[in-house]
């Protein structure tokens, strides 16, 4: 993505040449020839078009995708806006838009000869990279901080074929784990290179699309922590104006949580990340202090594109987490 130079589609985490970030790219012109009819089947391999794994056999699923696009007229009114759609990932096979990214990344993980995975994990990515991996036989390192949340860590204690806690947060370890990642003990599924992992969630703006007719929102919210559903959003609709079937791209809106918001804090004051040190946040999967080369992706992407970017307090979360159950 900084560079421009290209690559086969083989295992590559970063660029050889400036060690940028990498873009998976696709024959834009042939898909524009067939149209969305090249779309068959349910679930996200629905989207196998437009995502990296060339061979069949290599797909892995539990049954993700096609999840509800939600009209929320009350919510809507209470908001003051005009019309208010919520895509609803929960019922994804382990519960969240991870399923999305997990799928994408154990198959590439199969698909570049791996016979183990591994992430390091606030809880919901950690029991979809297990699961997902338990369902393709490969064995699983999921790494997770001890302050994770007793249900999350049940639940990758019991998906995991593997699970270490740590103490600290997720930037302590991270480092430390790219290390063995070099080393090629285990596939890369963390959210800060991996552009096959990534790809998953690009899904997420294919289905938004199809439920609204290929008319779709002004804006979407897309909740960042590195920024990988951001950029991947973000770059499905990308594809898609490209390609002819909508209009324009929605308005991208980053939302962080105020207790760990770099992103937000470089996009308000005009200037470049500067990593942060957290503590706790009650949005556990947005806790990442230093979001790395997919942060600055994703601050270039609000600024490129004049998006948005906003925070909000933990109290201010919870209060929200009720007025969605209860409107």
């Amino acid at each position: 993505i900084d560079c421009g130079v290209m690559f086969p589609l083989e295992y590559r985490l970063e660029c050889d040449r400036c060690r940028g970030l990498l873009e998976l790219t696709y024959d834009l012109p042939a898909l524009k020839r067939k149209g969305p009819g090249v779309f068959r089947g349910r679930g996200l391999w629905r989207y196998a078009p437009v995502l990296p794994i060339t061979n069949p056999a290599h797909r892995v699923t539990l049954g993700e995708g096609q999840t509800p696009l939600l009209e929320c007229p009350n919510l809507a009114g209470h908001l003051g806006v005009k019309r208010l759609l919520v895509k609803f990932d929960g019922t994804n096979p382990t519960g969240t838009v991870k399923d999305r990214s997990s799928a994408t990344a154990v198959a590439a993980a199969i698909q570049f000869g791996y016979r183990a995975t591994s992430v390091v994990s606030t809880g919901n990515a950690g029991s979809s990279i297990a699961a997902y991996s338990a369902r393709a036989g490969l064995r699983s390192f999921i790494f997770a901080y001890e302050r994770a949340s007793a249900p999350k860590l049940l639940h990758m204690s019991a998906t995991a074929s593997d699970l270490i806690i740590y103490k600290g947060v997720y930037d302590d370890l991270i480092v430390h784990w790219d290390r063995l990642v070099e080393e090629r003990l285990f596939f890369d599924c963390g959210a800060s290179r991996n552009a096959y992992k990534q790809e998953g969630k690009k899904t997420l703006a294919y289905e938004i699309a199809e439920a609204t007719d290929f008319k779709v929102p002004d804006v979407v919210v897309a909740p960042v922590a590195v920024g990988e559903t951001f950029i991947a959003t973000y770059r499905g609709f990308r594809e898609m104006a490209a390609l002819g079937w909508i209009e324009k791209i929605p308005l991208m809106v980053g939302a962080q949580a105020a207790r760990s918001n770099p992103i937000v804090r470089a996009w308000r004051e005009r200037r470049s990340i500067e990593p942060m040190k957290i503590g706790y946040t009650v949005a556990e999967g947005l806790a990442a202090g230093d979001p790395g080369k997919k942060g600055e992706w994703t601050l270039r992407i609000l600024r490129e594109q004049g998006g948005l970017a906003g925070e909000a307090e933990d109290e201010a979360i919870l209060k929200a987490q009720k007025l969605l159950a209860r409107t």
